[in-house]
């Protein structure tokens, strides 16, 4: 491995700055990300991702990380260098940074996609992500104006999950509906109260009474507005059918954190698609499902590579470019 300390002037720090601008600008171009917490790069680099770069002030911190590629440049630095590069008020004296994923495995995927309007919250964020990544659905979209999902503390919040499945940022509701196949049906979720007055028109029910033995978009609003009135408005002249979702709660609350809601309602769909997933032959006309699908959204590369994902479900989808 490639180490390169700092912790003393001259050539050696001219070292640091040299690692640390090539690290920025990695990170302002979109193809990088900071995981700040050594669980989630043991558990990255043991699935065979590499950082470019490792971070540390300790010596005993590398000594817990799996073996550390040739190709990783590994930087030692002060305390308060560590400071500087990170966000954390007590940092664990460690960072990785790794490539963004370009593939995902397909195999039993629920179809499910998430889409999530103005998320706010990195912690939300993550967690919805982390949540989407353990029930396996297909993908998450988040819409404009949400959090960036490669933020720092998004992936800490996701424990990685962000490597786990298909995750999509600056996707208007409208442009996801007008890709989206005919077969899946679109789930609005919100509060009872919400569902009454906002979209009277929709067909509603409480979420184990939903059905989710069909492909699924579910659409979740944000934490401080809700289902908007631009979500209603695209979801109206989509034409398409649509069912409201409530989860019943005591009063005086009258609903749940978005991350929390996702939750309850992502895994009531688990529940029900699992017998189908099962099933005989199932698991690969799943994976059709989920390739057709990637293909409408304009996240699959190339029609040799879509051949080559249905009949082995093992191979990988680029994220959208």
């Amino acid at each position: 491995k490639a180490v390169v300390s700092t912790q003393s002037t001259g050539e050696t720090h001219e070292k640091f700055v040299k690692a640390l601008k090539s690290v920025r600008l990695k990170q302002k171009a979109g193809k990088s990300a900071f995981v700040e917490n050594k669980r989630t790069m043991i558990d990255l680099m043991s699935n065979g991702h590499t950082p470019s770069h490792i971070f540390y002030t300790k010596e005993f911190l590398l000594e817990e990380l799996p073996d550390i590629s040739e190709k990783t440049t590994v930087v030692q630095l002060y305390p308060g260098q560590m400071t500087r590069m990170t966000d954390l008020i007590a940092s664990q004296g460690l960072i990785g940074v790794f490539e963004r994923p370009t593939g995902f495995p397909i195999a039993k995927r629920i179809p499910l996609i998430l889409w999530v309007g103005k998320i706010r919250h990195p912690g939300n964020a993550g967690g919805i992500i982390r949540t989407a990544a353990g029930a396996s659905c297909t993908s998450i979209i988040f819409s404009p104006h949400s959090v960036n999902i490669w933020n720092p503390a998004v992936l800490r919040a996701s424990a990685g999950a962000h490597y786990m499945i298909p995750t999509y940022e600056d996707k208007p509701l409208e442009e996801v509906l007008s890709s989206l196949p005919d077969s899946w049906q679109v789930c609005l979720v919100h509060s009872e109260w919400s569902c009454e007055r906002k979209t009277p028109n929709f067909p509603t029910f409480p979420y184990h009474q939903v059905d989710f033995t069909r492909p699924t978009l579910m659409v979740l609003g944000g934490e401080t507005l809700g289902v908007t009135v631009r979500v209603i408005a695209a979801l109206e002249g989509s034409q398409r059918p649509v069912v409201n979702a409530f989860i019943p709660i005591s009063k005086p609350l009258d609903s749940l954190s978005t991350s929390t809601a996702a939750s309850i309602l992502i895994y009531e769909m688990a529940r029900q698609y699992a017998p189908i997933l099962e099933s005989e032959g199932k698991d690969q006309l799943s994976a059709v499902e989920i390739v057709n699908t990637h293909q409408q959204l304009g996240t699959a590369s190339s029609d040799q590579e879509v051949s080559e994902i249905v009949p082995e479900l093992e191979k990988l989808f680029p994220p959208q470019q």
